[in-house]
């Protein structure tokens, strides 16, 4: 895969990014030194800032240029960043983007408590906003569909008769929904125009969408070192994803039975990857992610045609595209 380059995407909003990474470190700030060097161990440990990048993008795209953007950035991202720190305890993940996890530093029980923590400075920066803001019902809705999708993720771990539909679902709850709110909130601190917000969640779910997608073939296809955490992390927890519920629709029967025992860890670890890189290879299911991807990428594109022409508009078109090309 071909990699856009999400700088050069983002470089007329430098600016605020830095603006917003200043007031992540500024609000979660303790009163106790451990707590603050654990908090900035997953804070400063690397990360896109993808749904910070789409809240200002859609904000400048609808005319708003005020600070009020980088407060609703920081705390997309302080949501986006507890629900990984929680992720790699479940997951027992040793690496996150090329860092050691805050459990396996520090353990299970602080990497919990600092996740919990995150969450209580999020409540700590909306409260000081109107009881009528917009932003806190759109919040927490997205936050309870995000443990939504991660307790119906955990309960199909292991079932591997997940229906495509179910898991464009599940995965529409878990990611697609903290991007989409990225994407209205930031719209809706420029305009009151509702076919204009509607164009905007229209955009972040398709995003959202195109954006697991490759996530979960990355985990399948692509360079440790440029992932930033092993790859076949997903079949190592048995959790079917879009391109293993894919595989299973187009093998053999054989092979469809191989899959799942491979898929109930019954088989030997670097047999069943080199045998799954192999049925990959040969159903193309790389080309075939990518394709479907892409279709939600143009989908997103479309969505904003109405809108006039701007550079904040270029840069979330050129973003949809990077969702599809890149590598990590």
């Amino acid at each position: 895969m071909s990699t856009t380059d999400l700088s050069e995407i983002c470089q007329f909003i430098a600016a605020d990014l830095d603006a917003i990474e200043s007031k992540l470190l500024e609000k979660t700030t303790s009163h106790y030194d451990f707590v603050d060097l654990a908090v900035q161990h997953v804070i400063e440990g690397g990360g896109k800032r993808l749904r910070p990048i789409l809240l200002v993008l859609s904000a400048k795209a609808c005319g708003y240029e005020g600070e009020d953007a980088h407060t609703l950035a920081a705390v997309t991202e302080l949501i986006h960043v507890a629900s990984l720190v929680h992720d790699d305890v479940l997951d027992e993940a040793p690496i996150r983007r090329g860092h050691e996890t805050l459990h396996s530093k520090w353990g299970n029980k602080v990497a919990v408590l600092v996740g919990d923590y995150l969450h209580a400075r999020v409540l700590s920066m909306l409260v000081a906003r109107r009881a009528d803001d917009a932003a806190m019902r759109i919040l927490s809705d997205t936050t309870q569909a995000m443990c939504e999708g991660e307790v119906i993720h955990a309960y199909k771990n292991g079932d591997f008769n997940v229906a495509q539909d179910d898991y464009l679902k599940i995965i529409g709850l878990k990611t697609g929904k903290l991007i989409t709110a990225s994407c209205e909130m930031g719209a809706m601190l420029g305009t009151e125009d509702l076919e204009t917000i509607h164009a905007f969640t229209e955009y972040g779910e398709s995003i959202g969408t195109a954006f697991q997608i490759i996530d979960d073939l990355l985990d399948l296809v692509s360079d440790e070192t440029k992932l930033g955490k092993e790859s076949f992390n997903d079949m190592r927890e048995g959790k079917l994803t879009f391109p293993i519920i894919y595989t299973r629709g187009v093998c053999t029967s054989d092979e469809k039975g191989t899959l799942e025992r491979v898929f109930s860890t019954e088989a030997d670890e670097d047999w069943a990857i080199d045998w799954i890189t192999k049925l990959l290879r040969r159903y193309q299911v790389q080309e075939y992610c990518v394709q479907i991807a892409q279709e939600y990428a143009d989908r997103a594109k479309a969505a904003l045609v109405g809108l006039p022409d701007a550079p904040a508009k270029t840069a979330l078109e050129q973003l949809a595209d990077y969702v599809v090309s890149r590598d990590r």
